[in-house]
């Protein structure tokens, strides 16, 4: 009797074609590619996987050989060689690993994978990977940028990512059980997932997005910008109605025969002089009564004096 087959596991789906990888790949941060100055470093692999959204991914395999200080010096140096530029034919600089690789049309360096491989219980794991995250800060932390040109009071504003390195951690134990498409990916610094506690574990593709930097803030200020403009011009609308209320409303002088704007820089009534008017008959009056005031000073004066101011 012949022993029925058994059928094998369902594997989660992978990420990449096998000729997309490399392994121990040199990333000189001076020199050469073949030939690499000291003090640069080699990828435990790198993958080539447009079809999957990742132009290029840098991959460091973990088995806690290493003090969690010197994995945070290597991300360092992943910094620096992502930071290195060279002329390109047109004597522009350029990022001297795209001369390899495939630019990423998000915002920052390739992405770096640390998969963490010793068999280790959960909490070890995270602790190690909490480890490399705090000392690592520098290289994947985006500049935060905020205020709006249109609202003062905002507190609106986006990280810039430009020259950050998006780092993903993850265990062997999570990608074998999920798959790189799975929930087994945590994003150093992303709003999603690294929240106070335990992360949240994302896609490969929620980790790669920058959902706060200024691509999603630029949308918010447009919006900001409509609304702004549309204000000014229903203000500018309103004014317009009131300036034609007002004309409409407007009477002759019936002294000058100017035409008179009700609410103009003082209410008047209905039916009354112009400003020009007003103004000038106020001060003819002022200067009848200053006149009628000196007058009577005079005749109290000589009332005073009478026939025997000589005396004095």
């Amino acid at each position: 009797m012949t022993e029925q087959a058994r059928p094998l596991p369902t594997r989660p789906p992978g990420l990449g074609h096998l000729r997309g990888w490399e392994t121990e790949v040199p990333l000189p941060v001076s020199g050469t590619f073949t030939t690499p100055a000291r003090g640069s470093l080699r990828a435990d692999a790198v993958l080539g996987a447009p079809e999957d959204g990742v132009p290029v991914m840098f991959v460091e395999v973990d088995n806690h050989t290493e003090p969690a200080a010197v994995v945070a010096r290597k991300i360092e140096n992943y910094r620096r060689f992502f930071q290195r530029t060279h002329k390109d034919l047109h004597g522009m600089d350029v990022p001297f690993w795209s001369s390899l690789w495939d630019d990423s049309p998000r915002a920052g360096y390739p992405p770096l994978t640390l998969v963490f491989a010793k068999n280790v219980s959960p909490d070890t794991a995270m602790n190690r990977m909490k480890s490399i995250h705090d000392l690592s800060t520098p290289c994947w932390q985006g500049r935060w940028h905020s205020g709006s040109s249109y609202d003062r009071a905002s507190r609106d504003g986006y990280r810039d990512y430009a020259r950050t390195i998006p780092v993903l951690a993850t265990t062997l134990t999570r990608l074998q059980q999920h798959g790189p498409h799975g929930p087994v990916w945590w994003r150093f610094g992303h709003p999603a997932s690294d929240a106070p506690g335990h992360p949240a574990f994302e896609s490969l593709e929620h980790a790669l997005a920058n959902p706060d930097d200024y691509r999603p803030y630029h949308a918010r200020e447009e919006q900001r910008r409509l609304e702004h403009h549309a204000q000014e011009e229903r203000e500018r609308q309103e004014e317009e109605d009131a300036q034609r209320r007002r004309e409409a409303a407007a009477w002759p002088c019936p002294t000058c025969g100017r035409e008179v704007l009700p609410d103009g820089w003082e209410t008047r009534p209905t039916g009354s002089d112009c400003g020009v008017c007003t103004s000038t008959r106020g001060r003819e009056q002022a200067d009848t009564a200053a006149l009628a005031a000196e007058e009577e000073e005079g005749r109290e004066e000589a009332k005073r004096n009478g026939l025997f101011g000589f005396l004095r």
